[in-house]
């Protein structure tokens, strides 16, 4: 058994309240505690930047070509908001089981600049190379130590409030000594396309409503339009547009499904001049109408951990 298997049960048995599925916030801020207790099948999601552990069951994620898994022993790391495609495998007598930790940009930087002329990065890592946001990363001895630690704060009201903000700047130092801590490391490094493709991603969840040109997003971070275009389908697996589209689709399907919204003030809502455009993309890429938004909210819930 996982050393780490005994807290993530106490975890369930005090945020569960019977629900079959959830995601709530803990004691420590920017962490989260989600749970599923059936599979899922492959859903389109978006997740945000930060680092996801699983302590029980199994989710495999796909993102263009790739294909991953991540579980007990390899843990998620996203410097920017990536929209992919995950399946979770989960049971009643098993379900899965993780906890999610925010990425504090102001932290982050605080950290890089304790020890960056130390820090390892592998060869071909260079800030100047854009790479994927995401990435699946072993669970080491170091690892797994400093996520005992935090979910032993996160059992405890007190030490969460006392000793949570350490343990979770543990993790996050973990992550950036790490094979990929490039993926954190480079959002500090602000003259770097990967840096400039997170700045825009920035921009794209804050006015996802508007009317946003690549060409626009590309002059904003002085890059010519072909360099922005590249570094930004490296970094997310999508070109521009079709992020751009997901994040619409995603805010779309989360204000059917909780706010009860109507679908022609959903289209206009998240930046749809034609309700019927809208209704066909969503139903193209959720497999499922608009007004059938209802049947996604068990995945919507169990997939959208973060």
């Amino acid at each position: 058994m996982s050393l780490l298997a005994p807290l993530f049960s106490k975890l369930l048995d005090r945020y569960q309240g019977g629900e079959p599925s959830g995601v709530v916030a803990t004691d420590v801020p920017g962490v989260r505690f989600y749970w599923a207790t059936k599979t899922l099948p492959r859903t389109p999601l978006l997740y945000s930047a930060g680092i996801v552990i699983v302590g029980q069951g199994f989710k495999i994620g796909y993102l263009g070509s790739r294909k991953f898994r991540y579980d007990r022993e390899t843990y998620l790391v996203l410097g920017v908001p990536v929209p992919f495609e995950c399946e979770t495998h989960a049971s009643p007598d098993e379900p899965l089981l993780g906890i999610s930790v925010d990425i504090e940009l102001t932290m982050l930087h605080e950290l890089v600049a304790k020890f960056s002329s130390s820090l390892h990065l592998k060869s071909g890592d260079a800030a100047a190379d854009p790479h994927a946001g995401l990435e699946p990363v072993r669970m080491d001895e170091g690892m797994v130590e400093a996520t005992l630690r935090l979910l032993t704060c996160l059992c405890d009201p007190l030490d969460s409030k006392v000793l949570g903000a350490g343990a979770t700047n543990e993790i996050v130092y973990r992550v950036l000594r790490g094979e990929k801590g490039r993926v954190l490391y480079n959002l500090t490094q602000h003259q770097t396309p990967y840096a400039a493709v997170a700045r825009a991603l920035e921009r794209m969840h804050r006015d996802y409503r508007t009317s946003l040109s690549v060409d626009e997003l590309a002059r904003q971070n002085a890059m010519s339009v072909s360099s922005f275009h590249r570094a930004f389908k490296r970094v997310t697996g999508q070109s521009p547009l079709q992020y751009l589209k997901k994040v619409r689709l995603d805010k779309a399907r989360g204000l059917l499904i909780h706010d009860k919204m109507r679908v022609n003030n959903v289209a206009f809502e998240v930046g749809y001049e034609s309700p019927s455009q809208f209704s066909r993309e969503f139903k193209r890429h959720f497999k499922v109408s608009p007004s059938e938004a209802d049947t996604l909210a068990y995945s919507y819930v169990g997939q959208s951990a973060l």
